[in-house]
């Protein structure tokens, strides 16, 4: 009897821990939905803001559509995983084609990265920095990533990019790929967990990699440094907001602009009293300012300097402004106002700028003056364009070189770099 009983009570104390076990997860998943359709409503409110929101938002997101893509990924809640939602976010972020409308989702799948980097030179994706494991990859160009050729997969991952052309779209492409959330979300890790690289180096029959993913900042060996080949001077500092060099073998004062933004330990004032001091020390044939690596900031920043370059005019000879891929936002337009020989007052120059090297990331007529958000649960950051720049009339343009001189695999594997000897070598 005492056998018995106590069997039913293991019985019933399974069952019961069995029923609290299901109605935590209940109570889990319900508070997980609740919390995403939370998130989505604070997305939907801080955009559509009569007052406070996205600028002309019935225009760049046009209601019917964007209603329609919200009320589909709140019914998709259940189904997906949050890297999913966060997928879903980015893609109706990016519908309104406005490179400054972006979204940065959290959570693991946003973690983990391929330990290989690539850069979508004017002539193909190939491989320019990887681990020291992948070290074979370097130099190689990119054929497929499992399946898929690179064409077909910016094809693929174009919708969830905030893009206006498609300079800033391979730029933007060859970050996201490396993530695990986007390599996931179109099949590319194979069942073993591994990512299949395919790629070729010339005169070489193709190969394939499989590649693991890694931790977010693998340490990676550039290109030049595996094959020992010089650094081109625009890659030697590249996280200083801005720096010159005066080349004395070609009487060159080069400065680059890496950040529209002042530095604490010397503002861009103090900055371009150093410069113009080197320009009056030396003889200068040319001036060279290189915006390739500039994403934005403040436009004004620059003002104090191309108003001393333009009172030396008789004494620096032709004024170069290096543009590519990444030069975008403020910096596109500083690139645009050293060509017009305009500054940010509106204030008409002599100086009218040579612009060198590949069209820039973005254009003008288009949005700007961002405001950033956060999603109260998620952490979701993003942010959102309250200003029409340039002429609402007219169609958004890109800046396009006045010299064409992109940046190639074959220039890298030679340590060159074509837009600064382009500079140079202009009369």
């Amino acid at each position: 009897m005492l056998r018995e009983t106590f069997q039913k009570w293991c019985i019933t104390g399974l069952f019961c821990i069995a029923t609290l076990s299901v109605q935590a997860q209940t109570s889990e998943t319900a508070d997980r939905e609740a919390k995403w359709q939370q998130d989505i409503q604070v997305f939907v409110d801080t955009l559509s803001a009569h007052k406070d929101g996205q600028k002309d938002f019935a225009k760049v997101y046009p209601p019917a559509s964007f209603h329609a893509a919200i009320a589909s990924l709140k019914a998709d809640i259940p189904k997906l995983s949050d890297d999913e939602i966060g997928l879903r976010l980015m893609q109706i972020m990016a519908s309104a084609h406005v490179s400054h409308n972006m979204l940065w989702p959290q959570g693991p799948g946003f973690v983990a990265r391929l330990p290989v980097r690539f850069h979508w030179y004017s002539d193909g994706l190939a491989v320019d920095a990887a681990a020291q494991e992948y070290a074979d990859t370097l130099g190689a160009r990119v054929v497929k990533i499992r399946d898929n050729t690179p064409e077909e997969l910016l094809a693929k991952i174009a919708p969830y990019i905030a893009h206006e052309n498609d300079p800033w779209l391979r730029l933007q492409l060859t970050k996201m790929i490396r993530g695990e959330a986007m390599l996931r979300h179109f099949e590319l890790i194979g069942p073993d967990g591994r990512v299949a690289i395919t790629l070729e180096k010339p005169g070489q029959p193709p190969f394939t990699v499989p590649v693991v993913l890694a931790d977010p900042n693998p340490k990676l060996v550039r290109l030049s440094q595996a094959l020992n080949l010089p650094i081109p001077l625009y890659l030697t500092r590249q996280t200083q907001n801005y720096w010159y060099q005066y080349l004395a073998d070609s009487q060159t004062l080069y400065i680059q602009y890496n950040m529209c933004k002042d530095d604490p330990k010397l503002s861009f004032k103090d900055f371009t009293k150093q410069v113009l001091a080197e320009a009056d020390a030396h003889p200068v044939k040319r001036v060279v300012i290189d915006l390739r690596l500039n994403d934005g900031g403040d436009s004004a920043i620059i003002d104090p300097l191309q108003d001393g370059l333009d009172a030396r005019l008789k004494s620096i000879g032709h004024l170069f402004v290096l543009i590519g891929p990444g030069t975008f936002s403020s910096a596109m337009m500083n690139a645009l106002f050293l060509q017009r020989g305009i500054n940010s007052r509106g204030r008409h120059e002599n100086l009218k700028a040579i612009l060198v090297g590949e069209p820039t990331g973005d254009g003008l007529n288009t949005y700007g003056d961002v405001q950033p958000f956060v999603l109260p649960n998620s952490k979701i950051t993003g942010q959102y364009t309250t200003k029409l720049i340039g002429n609402p009339k007219a169609a958004p343009v890109t800046p396009q070189p006045d010299i064409a001189a992109p940046r190639t695999l074959a220039s890298d594997l030679a340590g060159r770099d074509p837009a600064l000897e382009a500079a140079i070598a202009a009369q």
